[in-house]
C-alpha cells in the first residue's frame, strides 16, 4: 500500500501521484500545485534519459509568482523535518527544498517548467550538490566584489581592467609582461 503524504500548503491536500515527464511521477498537490519528488525514482528516469546538451545554467526562464510561504523553510511532508534551501541559478534566483533524510525534492509550481525549459531537468543531481552551491556562492562573492571595486574606482578603470586581463591571459609570455608593467619598464 503506498503511503499518503498531505503537503504543508495552507490546504493540506493530499499527494497525488502525476507524471512531471513521460516515465516521472511525483505527488503533487491539487492546490499548491506543488510536486513531491522522490529522488530514487528520479535517478532511475535520468538514467533512461539521452544524454543532455549543454545547458546555461546563469539565465534561467522567470517563474510564475510564488506561494508566500516560498521564501521560507518548508516542513518536510514526510519526516515534518525543515528541509534545506538549495538555489538552482544566479539569476533568477529560486529555490528547490531537499530533505536529506527523506531523499526527496520540493518542487513549487513552475519550478519543474522553469528545469525543463532551462535544459536542468536531467541535471537535478548536480543542482542539489555541494560543488553547485558552492559555484553559486562563489560567483555571488565575485560579483560583490567587482561591484566594490567599480564603486571605488569607476566603471570605466574597471572595464578597462578587465580588458587588459582578458588580453593578458591570451599571452603566452603573461609573466615577463606582467613583471614588465610592475618595473615601469
Amino acid at each position: 500500500m503506498a503511503t499518503t503524504y498531505r503537503c504543508v500548503c495552507a490546504a493540506a491536500s493530499i499527494l497525488r501521484p502525476e507524471a512531471l515527464a513521460p516515465g516521472l511521477s511525483a505527488d503533487t498537490c491539487g492546490d499548491c500545485h506543488g510536486h513531491w519528488l522522490a529522488m530514487d525514482d528520479y535517478r532511475r528516469w535520468v538514467a533512461n534519459q539521452p544524454e543532455p546538451a549543454a545547458a546555461d545554467d546563469t539565465d534561467l526562464p522567470a517563474l510564475r509568482p510564488a506561494p508566500a510561504t516560498e521564501d521560507k523553510a518548508r516542513a518536510c511532508p514526510s519526516c515534518q523535518r525543515w528541509m534545506e534551501r538549495l538555489r538552482v541559478g544566479r539569476s533568477p534566483d529560486f529555490r528547490l527544498d531537499r530533505c536529506s533524510a527523506c531523499q526527496r525534492v520540493w518542487l513549487d509550481d513552475g519550478e519543474w517548467a522553469a528545469l525543463v525549459a532551462a535544459g536542468l531537468t536531467t541535471r537535478l543531481g548536480e543542482i542539489l550538490s555541494d560543488g553547485w552551491q558552492r559555484q553559486l556562492r562563489d560567483a555571488d562573492a565575485q560579483a560583490r566584489r567587482e561591484a566594490e571595486l567599480r564603486a571605488r574606482h569607476g566603471d570605466a578603470c574597471i572595464d578597462e581592467l578587465a580588458r587588459v586581463r582578458a588580453w593578458l591571459a591570451t599571452q603566452p609570455q603573461r609573466e615577463t609582461l606582467l613583471a614588465l608593467l610592475r618595473s615601469g619598464w
